[in-house]
């Protein structure tokens, strides 16, 4: 398949271009992807730091008197944004989509984390904006249970009333303000000790309206009645409250806890998606390295067989000249055996060398046909005179004196016989110049 010069050096020209056209064109491919890489390196780590703000923000806007939302829902928006820019990709912005199986399945995987993560963000603003209003209300109803309470102690003390009636009424004031600062505590910080210290202290406070309203003593006094069952409507109603203000906080709790455990996985599935971004970039950096490495290695053997194969033609080619010279030297006339120029290599010094031998052989038959052409025209002129000499000897034996016809015939065949050996002659000398025209053709040929 390789026996041609010129296939040698199409296969040659043929593998450099290739490699060096391959390099450019996956280098210019790669560097493209790179550029992609990096863009969406950034917004894959963005994510992740959007995970935690946003879980940060909605900590703040609990634990705080500020109840502005708009950070929060903006970088709710450019997570899920961004979350499904990386899903589906995004061609005007140069985001492919995921190159594999693994990152596809992880982003899909922080998405069915994000989905519930975002209702309960969302739940979040609403129940915390409505919880707003109702501690602005509870705190007044703070005080009006105080009020009240303290308008019973004022009725009891009027009423002469025995001392642990008025011990029992003062504490409820004491109980009413235990309650407010306890619940609120527990309402920033969901301690569950403040919780029960509040819980002890409502139900002390409740125990005591209940006997309030049911003690005779207090039955009796009309007036007294009169503000204790106010002051027990309105108890009722306020623990009503309280307790559908404490059921919002816990559903808010309950959330909040939601919240600080699954941010810990939203966070952990997106760092993973971001890895497995950074591998498949470094894999990609690796294929254009361990390329470069092949490339470098098919380029050096191609370097090495460029080389021994114009070893080879060099030796082939030396060869050629020394068998054309040899050639040269042969006498085509005396030489016996045949004029062969015999070369082994390429199929052009091969071609070469048959049109060579076979031109050699057909020097050498015109050799051999002028040489024999030019022996027969010396022998016929020789035979043509000694034709006519013989003639005249005959004639001159025979006695012939009236030789005039047949002197005429006699200088005709001898004009004849002379013309015959000039053309002869001149026919020897014209196939002597082709013979040395020939030499001159063969000499002129092995020169070059």
């Amino acid at each position: 398949m390789l026996n041609k010069i010129s296939s040698k050096i199409h296969f040659i020209g043929g593998m450099l271009s290739l490699i060096v056209i391959t390099n450019i064109a996956l280098t210019i491919y790669l560097n493209q992807k790179q550029e992609g890489d990096s863009y969406i390196i950034n917004i894959a780590g963005r994510q992740r730091m959007l995970s935690q703000k946003i879980t940060k923000e909605i900590f703040y806007i609990k634990s705080s008197e500020n109840f502005d939302f708009q950070n929060l829902n903006e970088d709710i928006e450019i997570f899920e944004k961004n979350l499904y820019i990386l899903i589906d990709g995004n061609e005007k912005l140069g985001v492919y989509k995921p190159p594999n199986n693994d990152i596809e399945n992880k982003l899909k995987m922080v998405l069915s984390l994000w989905k519930p993560f975002k209702e309960k963000i969302i739940q979040l603003e609403s129940d915390i904006k409505g919880v707003k209003k109702d501690k602005e209300i509870m705190m007044n109803k703070f005080d009006d249970i105080l009020k009240i309470s303290d308008k019973v102690v004022k009725k009891m003390v009027k009423e002469r009333l025995p001392g642990h009636y008025i011990d029992l009424s003062g504490r409820q004031r004491m109980l009413s303000q235990r309650m407010g600062l306890y619940l609120v505590r527990y309402i920033d910080t969901f301690s569950q000790n403040y919780y029960y210290t509040y819980y002890e202290a409502m139900k002390m406070y409740d125990r005591t309206i209940q006997s309030f309203i049911k003690d005779k003593s207090i039955k009796e006094k009309n007036e007294l009645y009169q503000t204790v069952s106010k002051n027990f409507e309105y108890w009722k109603k306020f623990k009503l409250y309280i307790n559908n203000l404490i059921a919002k906080e816990s559903k808010i709790d309950t959330n909040m806890t939601y919240i600080h455990n699954n941010n810990t996985k939203l966070l952990k599935t997106m760092d993973e998606a971001v890895w497995l971004y950074t591998d498949y970039s470094k894999e990609k950096t690796n294929f254009i390295k361990n390329f470069l490495y092949i490339s470098g290695v098919l380029a050096l053997l191609i370097i090495f067989f460029t080389y021994f194969t114009a070893r080879a033609l060099e030796r082939h080619m030396e060869n050629f000249v020394k068998r054309a010279k040899e050639l040269s030297t042969i006498d085509p006339i005396t030489q016996n055996t045949p004029l062969m120029v015999d070369v082994c290599g390429e199929d052009e010094l091969k071609e070469a060398s048959t049109h060579i031998n076979k031109f050699a052989d057909r020097v050498k038959n015109a050799f051999e046909h002028s040489s024999e052409a030019l022996k027969r025209a010396e022998f016929a002129a020789k035979e043509l005179q000694n034709i006519a000499d013989n003639i005249e000897v005959a004639l001159d034996e025979l006695g012939v004196k009236e030789r005039k016809n047949i002197g005429k015939n006699i200088d005709d065949t001898e004009d004849i016989a002379i013309e015959s050996a000039e053309n002869l002659i001149q026919v020897s000398k014209m196939i002597q110049r082709l013979k040395n025209n020939l030499s001159e053709i063969i000499n002129s040929y092995q020169q070059k």
